[in-house]
């Protein structure tokens, strides 16, 4: 297997991939958005609000706001995100609440506007934990009104994308074929229509030749080989040659998303082995 980082910042990450099934990748891009865990707000306490927004409308709100988990990664891998799921709203008797204490992030929203109008942001958010915050300070989530007032208490607990959207890390995850264009020169006749046609620019006709400017930048449409008078392109895609992309909701940085991932399909493999291994002894 050839991996080539094709892109990176702070929100993205583009993997170029070679000799890998397309399943394999496939099995990493899902556990992308739903099996890797992030922080979310789970539980709001409503003390006052007396804005015109619902209660309900505003707890969801909240809980769409993604929260920063990077610095807590390793805590967040050694939780179990089920055993959270089976905490909420109350905590059984046999579970212990000192490692219910340790999943919860306590935070807390204040808000009253006086003689102006103003906006709450999420920046205006207090958390008990400084590495659990919201990740962007400038997400508007109510207006409120001269005299109203708003007091909220929350809890963010860890999650997965199985359960709510709240929790996927990641906003987008694609995995995209990598085109195979071929062109017969001796049937184009230079006619310019499939560069017309593409709307990728991918085709440009340079020097009396029709030549590929990016083959990355195909999206496979087939459009030019069905304008093409002469059936003088052909397109398909290489096997076992893809790209993966990951965009960030920014609680985690994309590489650890791919990385917690991995992980996580690893560890359940070894799982399943382990069972299988059980099975043939039974057997």
């Amino acid at each position: 297997m050839e991996m080539t980082i094709k892109e990176r910042s702070e929100e993205v990450i583009e993997l170029e991939v070679k000799g890998i099934p397309l399943p394999y990748l496939n099995v990493i891009r899902r556990y992308a958005l739903a099996k890797v865990p992030t922080y979310a707000i789970d539980e709001v306490m409503v003390v006052v609000n007396t804005s015109s927004m619902f209660d309900e409308i505003l707890a969801h709100r909240l809980a769409l706001i993604p929260l920063m988990a990077e610095e807590v990664i390793d805590k967040i891998r050694a939780i179990d995100p089920e055993l959270c799921e089976k905490c909420s709203p109350t905590i059984p008797e046999e579970i212990d609440t000192s490692t219910c204490n340790e999943c919860f992030v306590h935070m807390v929203l204040e808000a009253e506007a006086t003689s102006e109008e103003i906006t709450v942001y999420s920046g205006d958010i207090k958390s008990d934990n400084p590495n659990v915050v919201p990740v962007y300070k400038n997400i508007p989530i109510i207006i409120l009104a001269p005299g109203q007032r708003i007091a909220l208490e929350m809890k963010a607990k860890i999650g997965r994308g199985l359960e709510h959207a709240k929790w996927s890390p990641a906003t987008v995850a694609i995995t995209k074929y990598i085109a195979d264009i071929k062109i017969n020169k001796k049937l184009c006749n230079l006619c310019g229509r499939c560069v017309e046609i593409c709307p990728r620019g991918t085709l440009k006709i340079e020097n009396s030749e029709l030549k590929i400017v990016d083959i990355y930048s195909c999206i496979l449409c087939k459009q030019c080989a069905k304008a093409c008078p002469n059936n003088a392109i052909d397109i398909g895609n290489v096997e076992d040659h893809y790209i993966l992309r990951i965009e960030s909701a920014g609680s985690l940085k994309p590489e650890t998303i791919v990385r917690e991932a991995v992980y996580i399909l690893l560890n359940e493999l070894n799982e399943f082995e382990k069972f299988i291994e059980k099975l043939q002894k039974v057997m």
